[in-house]
């Protein structure tokens, strides 16, 4: 049940009930182990806390008393202002409340809850509730607006953040407090594995961010206590509930299809990014995209054609065994064309390019022509970014980041933000698949390395080559060539990559 289903009279017996079966218990036993855990962990000082969580198992009311504990200290004693945000003002309203309650329950002295105007830059002020403490500190509940916490100091509480508009820049807001020394802690429910708030976990687990993240499922909060908490609670409040495993059956049935992310904490797929996010992160060295690593084997290049807005992709892989590692990067916008066939006619001269897959939709056209005409239709190919081409293309990609056969480089927001723009809609079981590009991100990279893969995928030839006298090869001037020193110098025969890269010389 979310918040939005209970009236603002059902939740207030809800913490009436609350506030009793605290009493009855003891401070000892106010918390489950899990609640006492987040509290404990925000307590030590973790300076990003992020907690993936399940629906309804008592998770703000828990960080509520963290607040109250710490806007209660002063300053010299450890205490903060905390500020808590809730993707809307009912939520701000119901956490200020939770937090009066705690106050009681702690014998706090506390003002009366009243509200607070936040100026800003100009902009419309922002209205926020606001509770005070004797001594001097303040918890302030807001609605989800991200110009509302800049310039503040203290902990940030974020609830329910994949639900919030405009998460990213809230996170983004948010974050940039650790600067200074502040506190961050954030919990949700997820909404899908694209989500920023999924991201974020992501970004901690592959250690592209520092902060620490704990996973809550129902399973977890039943196994601590919280089915008997909640039978208190009813009780309380002159009711009772179902036998434990009829009403654990009663929840999951509620939720029905749901029940993985609202109860188990695993996001959906949904219509999300094609590439996975643990498949980025593994994907991701900090030897690849480093020219001078280059050792040598069988190369590879694929390049996305543009000329003054879009980005002008060309990326050089390397096979070493069976992974293909990004060694070369073009990455311009503006650039002439002269230019972009600059950099890639070096590579063709100190690489070992097996194949060169080049974006022929549009003006790809002549970039194409122009190319084979120099180094020939067998090592340059070009591709229309078009219809079944464009899901072959990017499948392809998406098996070599789940296969591990592709090594791309780290810390690089925009390779993640490109990759991630690829969405994929429908199934391979309903027969209807679709790949569809997301918002203002063009994927420039994103098809450059699907190219990339692609030439690197070829099936397995040989070519052999037979002496024949050739007009303008001589060393000597004299129209001829010494073709087995030729063929020596140049592998004789090659074998090509085959599927991500068997092997192979020039």
């Amino acid at each position: 049940m979310s918040r939005r289903e209970l009236s603002r009279e059902e939740r207030a017996a809800d913490r009436e009930a609350s506030e009793s079966v605290l009493a009855s218990v003891g401070r000892a036993a106010v918390f489950l182990l899990y609640q006492a855990m987040v509290t404990a962990r925000a307590v030590a000082g973790v300076s990003l806390l992020v907690i993936e969580k399940s629906r309804r198992i008592g998770l703000t009311w828990a960080i509520a008393a963290f607040a109250v504990l710490t806007a209660s200290k002063s300053a010299r004693d450890g205490g903060d202002n905390c500020w808590y945000m809730g993707y809307d003002m009912e939520m701000a309203r119901e956490f200020i409340e939770a937090c009066a309650m705690w106050a009681r329950v702690f014998g706090i002295a506390a003002n009366e809850v009243d509200e607070e105007l936040l100026e800003g830059d100009g902009e419309k002020p922002v209205m926020a509730f606001r509770i005070r403490f004797s001594a001097g500190l303040k918890i302030v509940a807001l609605p989800s607006v991200p110009r509302a916490i800049r310039g503040k100091q203290g902990k940030v509480l974020i609830d329910e953040a994949a639900f919030h508009k405009n998460i990213g820049e809230t996170l983004k807001a948010a974050l940039a407090l650790l600067m200074w020394g502040g506190q961050v802690i954030v919990w949700s429910t997820h909404d899908g594995v694209d989500n920023p708030f999924n991201t974020l976990i992501d970004d901690i687990r592959a250690g592209r961010r520092k902060g620490e993240v704990l996973r809550i499922d129902f399973k977890t909060a039943i196994a601590q206590g919280l089915y008997e908490r909640i039978a208190l609670v009813a009780q309380a409040k002159g009711r009772s509930i179902l036998p434990k495993d009829e009403w654990i059956a009663d929840i999951y049935a509620t939720y029905g299809d749901a029940a993985r992310e609202e109860l188990d904490c695993i996001p959906s797929a949904g219509s999300g990014s094609l590439i996975k996010p643990e498949d980025l992160a593994a994907a991701e060295h900090a030897d690849a995209g480093k020219p001078e690593l280059y050792m040598g084997g069988t190369y590879g290049m694929g390049s996305d054609v543009a000329r003054r807005r879009d980005g002008q992709i060309q990326l050089g892989g390397e096979l070493i065994s069976n992974v293909i590692w990004i060694r070369d990067e073009y990455n311009e916008i503006g650039q002439t064309f002269a230019h972009q066939d600059a950099w890639f006619d070096a590579r063709m001269r100190d690489r070992r390019v097996l194949k060169a897959l080049i974006d022929q939709t549009g003006m790809g056209e002549k970039v194409v022509e122009d190319r084979q005409t120099k180094w020939g239709s067998f090592r340059v190919e070009g591709m229309l970014l078009t219809g079944p081409n464009r899901l072959d293309l990017a499948l392809g990609l998406a098996t070599a980041f789940q296969m591990g056969l592709l090594r791309i480089p780290a810390n690089r927001p925009d390779i993640r933000a490109d990759v991630r723009a690829i969405k994929r809609i429908g199934s391979e079981e309903s027969g209807s698949i679709r790949i569809v590009n997301d918002g203002e991100v063009h994927a420039d990279w994103f098809w450059a390395a699907a190219l990339l893969v692609r030439a690197l995928s070829f099936p397995e030839q040989l070519i052999a080559y037979r002496s024949v006298a050739k007009i303008g090869f001589g060393d000597d001037g004299r129209g001829e060539r010494d073709d087995d020193n030729f063929s020596r110098r140049h592998g004789g025969r090659q074998r090509s990559g085959g599927r991500f890269g068997r092997g192979g010389t020039w």
